[in-house]
């Protein structure tokens, strides 16, 4: 026990110690959100480029209904302002006054309108561009008609604007569930979802080379000398989830904080304000836990297979694979999905994790099924730990780009059996 708790004191202290640690737990999180805001910044002026490019309020704008359907000429503008169209004689009168420039847009509603639905648009800008849109006048008129001659409840079924109110009643009890039960259910979910996901992306490759760089520096022959191989895979293992955890912590807190600061300061709307459930977060953030426990046995396992670093690298791609693999199969966990993919990656090892926090977002994971796949997931975990030992006790000092599978999995050397 007292080598094993070296171990993890050295490699966690190894990896805080070094500035590459906290550089990259530093710039991850400012890197996401320069690149959200840049993003947001991007999309508004993007947006306020062709409000400009299309706003008709200074335009001179006429129309001809050929077709008598038009009640009004009078529509609210982009500045909130009533706007008049001005009425022309004629087809031919509005494009050749807009060829002259009296007029900057012309609407033409053909006597057919009630059969082909079309309006012709003319215009003479100073520079043609992809983003203009000068319909808006005209649509604005078009509905305004067509409301003034619909019925009211009609006119509400047809754009959408029934009200629809649902009581959903629990399996359980036949008490009412409310959207804030419904919010409060899946926020350990996807906590759980988010957190994995980002330790697969910051700390995936880091795993699988933690064991092969020391074989290919050879410092796992001088290892041996003073310690089991059972203590340093174990050490290794819990100083690795260490230093994920201590990861997720840099990159989460700034996030809770600056979410709890915004709420205070109404920077945020209130509508973001969550209630947590902590009893569903406690159970899920015990699903992460043993879920990178699971993950990072597995990687273990890869880095003292691996010759050489390339090789874990490649390796490390079809085990991560494998555990992403529920998300190219999410109709299967959604409640009109479920089925035996549903079940089979649910209690696959390697998928486990990501299937049970699916099932767990869109609601479909009893709590005694929950229990079930977390031993499920807890067992191989211990397995893989117990594999990735007896693999180090046969590859060790094995520096042959090849591997031979015979000789990883049979009897150990006797001088590290104890």
């Amino acid at each position: 026990m007292n080598k094993t708790l070296e171990v993890i004191r050295f490699e966690v202290m190894r990896n805080l110690k070094k500035p590459s640690f906290w550089i990259a737990a530093i710039l991850i999180p400012i890197g996401f959100a320069l690149y959200i805001g840049f993003a947001a910044l991007v999309g508004y002026n993007a947006g306020e480029s062709m409000e400009a490019g299309t706003n008709t309020t200074e335009l001179k704008l006429g129309v001809y209904d050929e077709a008598k359907y038009l009640s009004g000429t009078k529509f609210i503008n982009a500045d909130e302002k009533e706007q008049e169209v001005a009425i022309i004689e004629s087809k031919d009168a509005g494009v050749n006054a807009v060829k002259a420039k009296e007029l900057d847009v012309f609407y033409y509603i053909s006597k057919d309108f009630a059969t082909d639905q079309k309006v012709e648009i003319y215009t003479k800008p100073e520079a043609a561009s992809i983003t203009d849109d000068y319909s808006m006048p005209i649509r604005s008129l078009l509905s305004m008609t067509a409301a003034a001659n619909v019925n009211p409840i009609d006119l509400a079924v047809v754009t959408g604007a029934v009200n629809f109110n649902t009581t959903a009643f629990s399996a359980e009890d036949d008490h009412v569930i409310d959207q804030d039960e419904i919010l409060k259910a899946i926020i350990g979910p996807v906590i759980a979802l988010v957190c994995f996901y980002i330790l697969l992306v910051v700390l995936g490759n880091r795993l699988t080379t933690a064991m092969v760089e020391e074989k290919e520096n050879r410092i796992s022959e001088l290892l041996l000398t003073s310690i089991k191989p059972i203590n340093l895979i174990v050490g290794k293992i819990i100083s690795l989830m260490i230093v994920g955890i201590v990861q997720l912590i840099v990159l989460i807190v700034p996030v809770l904080v600056l979410y709890k600061v915004g709420l205070a300061n109404n920077i945020l709307p209130a509508d973001l304000a969550i209630s947590f459930d902590l009893a569903s977060i406690a159970m899920y953030m015990l699903l992460l836990i043993m879920s990178y426990f699971l993950f990072t046995a597995m990687s273990v396992i890869v880095g003292v297979i691996s010759p050489t670093a390339k090789d874990a690298n490649s390796y490390s791609g079809v085990m991560i694979i494998m555990v992403i693999m529920p998300i190219f199969f999410v109709n299967a966990f959604m409640p009109n999905g479920i089925g035996t993919l549903t079940y089979v990656l649910s209690y696959f090892p390697p998928s486990a994790p990501i299937a049970l926090m699916l099932r767990g977002l869109f609601g479909n994971l009893p709590t005694w099924e929950f229990w079930l796949g977390l031993a499920d997931i807890t067992i191989f975990g211990l397995l893989a730990s117990k594999l990735a030992t007896h693999i180090f006790c046969r590859n060790a000092i094995e520096f042959t780009p090849k591997i031979n599978f015979k000789k990883l999995f049979g009897s150990p050397r006797k001088q590290w059996k104890k």
